[in-house]
């Protein structure tokens, strides 16, 4: 079997990462595999850069940039149009190969008009709701889920204002995939559910299968040693909180983590309590509501990020929307405890008051509780057994073997379809 994947890049941000591991899996279990990207950051042969379109990105963006100028909205994150054509459709359409799977196609990856006129089947493992909403990515908490019921004047976001670029989005994408046949993968439970409530994907084959990770690096080490590599103290309790920008990215949850700190104290000492942070650089000597912060800023090296986690008795990652974030998974597969609140993918990856703590959302009380809780259960015994489950879900032949019969599946009835 024949397999091209699509995204972005295969090395910028959570998604591509799980783009590249993906791909990386199914060559490990034997699939002829590419992946192309826009940007390419690694050495891998089988990663194909498009052609540049170097005038057309640039024209692209400038767009962008001018539409959202003239909005106004409390949402931070990235907005996403992929209205200007690249050539992607075409590029890939001369390449020889059963089906495309596409991931975070964002960036004008491939235009929304473009997709409609790819040659082959295709399966789109979903990052995030922008497939199935207008421009955005994530909605705010308590925003109107527009994409189950329509995007009309009256179920606008109260906090946005200016023209409804994703009302218009939306429509276009309605009228562009009217006859195009996608079959859609949710990493999550959540994402899984939300595309079959949509009216964009509500008619397309939906397929829920785990995003895999390499069980083998990312492992339980010695934990003294762990915390030697990164300056943290041996006899204290650490607890790790991290992501991509992780202090800087709204969503991703610093501002509930700081303010659980102001209730933790009434469950864990903190003179025996220390906070690793990854994902950001800050002063060496900081400490919030009493407990002592150390920053241990970017890793990009997937070796020593493992030995990170394995520093760790707790994980917790307060994330206010989210799909399947690859901080969970890493840190379960070394045999963290995690703790979140109960959004999004969190509950296909911790089993609450089992392997971590699911807190109720977005109560920083009962985060707090939640990361006592976890601290209080730390062992061998319950390391093991969070590996075990994380490895069960997330091991590469398991998510392959998923893949591959949904692949069969999709080939099969294309087959009878063209015989009728």
């Amino acid at each position: 079997m024949r397999v091209i994947h699509l995204c972005y890049s295969d090395s910028m941000g959570g998604a591509a990462i799980g783009a590249r591991r993906s791909h990386q899996a199914m060559l490990s279990q034997g699939i002829e595999s590419r992946l192309v990207v826009v940007h390419k950051g690694t050495d891998d042969p089988r990663v194909i850069a498009l052609p540049k379109k170097r005038l057309r990105r640039l024209f692209a963006r400038r767009g962008t940039w001018l539409i959202n100028k003239l909005r106004r909205s409390d949402n931070p994150v990235v907005r996403t149009f992929n209205i200007v054509p690249m050539g992607a459709a075409e590029f890939l359409n001369r390449m020889d190969a059963d089906l495309i799977q596409m991931h975070w196609i964002g960036e004008d990856t491939i235009s929304i008009g473009e997709l409609a006129k790819l040659n082959k089947p295709v399966v789109w493992k979903l990052p995030d709701i922008w497939g199935f909403a207008g421009t955005e990515h994530y909605l705010l908490p308590g925003d109107p889920e527009r994409y189950r019921e329509g995007y009309r004047a009256d179920n606008r976001p109260a906090h946005e204002s200016g023209p409804d670029f994703d009302r218009l989005v939306w429509n276009y994408k309605r009228r562009c995939w009217r006859d195009t046949e996608l079959n859609i993968v949710g990493p999550s439970k959540w994402i899984s559910d939300c595309a079959e409530a949509s009216q964009l994907f509500g008619r397309y084959r939906v397929r829920h299968i785990l995003n895999p990770v390499d069980t083998e690096l990312y492992a339980p080490r010695d934990k003294k040693v762990s915390r030697d590599a990164f300056g943290l103290p041996r006899d204290k309790c650490v607890i790790m909180f991290g992501a991509m920008n992780s202090t800087s990215d709204r969503r991703k949850g610093f501002h509930h983590l700081k303010a659980a700190l102001g209730h933790l104290s009434e469950h864990l000492d903190p003179e025996k309590t220390v906070f690793a942070i990854l994902g950001a650089s800050g002063p060496p000597d900081q400490t919030i509501a009493g407990f002592a912060c150390r920053y241990l800023g970017t890793i990009n090296d997937e070796e020593k990020l493992a030995t990170a986690y394995s520093a760790a008795d707790v994980f917790v990652l307060p994330t206010e929307a989210d799909n399947l974030p690859n901080t969970i998974k890493e840190a379960a597969c070394c045999g963290v405890a995690c703790v979140g609140f109960d959004v999004g993918g969190m509950p296909d990856m911790i089993d609450h008051r089992e392997t971590g703590y699911l807190a109720q959302p977005f109560d920083v009380e009962d985060l707090a509780k939640g990361i006592a809780w976890a601290a209080s259960h730390t062992g061998p015994d319950m390391s093991a057994e969070i590996r075990r489950r994380a490895v069960a879900r997330h091991a590469q032949a398991t998510a392959v073997r998923n893949y591959v019969d949904f692949y069969r599946e999709i080939l099969s009835a294309r087959e009878r379809g063209g015989e009728q």
